[in-house]
């Protein structure tokens, strides 16, 4: 299903696709654009070009409309993909309704930090900031949601799907039935007096932006968006990836895969994406020493809509933010070792040849006396496997030497196979 159709799915009255006009797809708000570009590449799923403001004076303006702007709203959401071109200094507006008086609007500054402003006239006024500025030519997704006291009694800001914390005042809370009606919608340079914080600025500085996938939803219960409707659908659907892994055999996709071997993936929406097996099925990739940048938001997104696939982090690969939204199902394991070390209790010499059992107990993944270990102890006096970490796994086990001289009692071992595996010393007592 094309990523519009899951827009139009969540109930939105408007949707702008910015796929080389400023149509509403879905309602009868059609963009007016002055000095809009259109052939950008495209910022977000099903959309092959974007909708571009580099100028003063760059804006598409959106039709006065009551399920948009012309009514007081109980309810209300906004949400769209946006990428800076630039870094913007003096404040800029993504996206607004209103003016300095009362607004609801996406205003940059401060190096690309983008604040999400809803203002009441003099009665309310509340502000919710990204906790880091965005960086140049990497495609964001905004929504905001409002929520007057008859309903959730706030105002969310996401970023890429995460609701954002920082906000003024901090519990975000409007105390008020609805937001009043607003001046005409506009993404870009506004045209009118517009400002922040109840004050008019004079912005002629221009927003240095791209924009794909804009939409609206009005005073009615659809715009109660979810926090899986805005992270799953709106967010996770519709990221570009950085890197394809296409359809193939098993062994094709992992040999696609190992390409990316000992490689850093940068801050992207989504850094690997992998479709489904030829033919269907569950199956299992390795992710070989791909390591990924602390700030993008999906390392690895399944698009299979049924199946499972399982992912494996392996030699340091440290993929941990997966993301499977189409139907299908992703299992993420980490390559861990599991290691029981035997010595004896009074010299700390290594004990070799000593038998060891370890197994799964109750309360993880695995069920109870699952075999992890069972093997003697080597030169170094230790037994070892490596183990795919999905989840803590509590054990228990035994270990002993009784085949042959130096003799020892057995003795026990528990615990858990957490993140960073199991390393246990066992404290052997001669049996002599």
């Amino acid at each position: 299903m094309a990523y519009s159709d899951d827009i139009s799915d969540l109930g939105a009255d408007h949707h702008w696709k910015f796929d080389g006009d400023s149509t509403d797809v879905i309602g009868s708000a059609n963009g007016t654009d002055t000095s809009i570009g259109h052939t950008g590449s495209a910022i977000a799923k099903d959309a092959t070009v974007c909708a571009t403001t580099n100028a003063t004076g760059d804006r598409v303006s959106i039709p006065t409309t009551t399920t948009i702007n012309n009514s007081a709203q109980a309810r209300k959401a906004v949400a769209g993909w946006f990428s800076f071109s630039a870094v913007n200094q003096p404040f800029t507006r993504i996206y607004g309704e209103g003016d300095n008086t009362t607004n609801f609007q996406f205003c940059a500054g401060f190096g690309n930090v983008v604040t999400l402003e809803v203002r009441d006239g003099a009665t309310w006024q509340i502000q919710v900031y990204t906790d880091r500025p965005l960086v140049v030519d990497r495609p964001y997704h905004l929504c905001a949601v409002l929520e007057g006291n008859a309903y959730g009694n706030e105002v969310r800001f996401y970023l890429d799907g995460v609701e954002q914390a920082n906000a003024i005042p901090v519990d975000r809370e409007p105390d008020d039935a609805s937001l009043a009606l607003r001046g005409v919608a506009e993404f870009g340079d506004p045209a009118g007096t517009v400002g922040l914080d109840g004050t008019a600025l004079l912005m002629v500085a221009p927003v240095n932006g791209n924009y794909n996938h804009w939409c609206a939803w009005g005073d009615e219960a659809d715009a109660v968006l979810t926090e899986t409707e805005v992270r799953g659908t709106l967010f996770e659907r519709g990221a570009l990836a950085d890197v394809t892994i296409s359809t193939g055999t098993e062994s094709a996709m992992q040999t696609a895969l190992d390409v990316y071997a000992d490689t850093v993936r940068s801050d992207t929406p989504c850094c690997i994406e992998i479709e489904a097996v030829s033919g269907g099925g569950d199956f299992t990739l390795d992710l070989d020493n791909i390591t990924f940048n602390e700030k993008a938001s999906i390392h690895v997104r399944y698009n299979g809509t049924a199946d499972t696939l399982t992912l494996r982090n392996i030699n340091g690969s440290d993929c941990s933010i997966v993301s499977a939204p189409f139907g299908g199902s992703l299992e993420l394991r980490t390559e861990v070792t599991v290691k029981v070390t035997a010595k004896d209790a009074e010299s700390g010499a290594d004990v070799t040849g000593a038998r060891v059992l370890l197994e799964a107990d109750t309360g993880g993944d695995l069920a109870a006396g699952t075999n992890i270990i069972s093997t003697a102890t080597d030169g170094l006096g230790e037994a070892s496997v490596t183990f795919d970490y999905s989840s803590d796994q509590p054990v228990t086990g035994r270990v002993r030497k009784g085949s042959s001289s130096t003799f020892y009692q057995t003795g026990t071992l528990g615990g858990l196979i957490n993140s960073g595996g199991y390393d246990v010393t066992a404290l052997m007592v001669k049996d002599e």
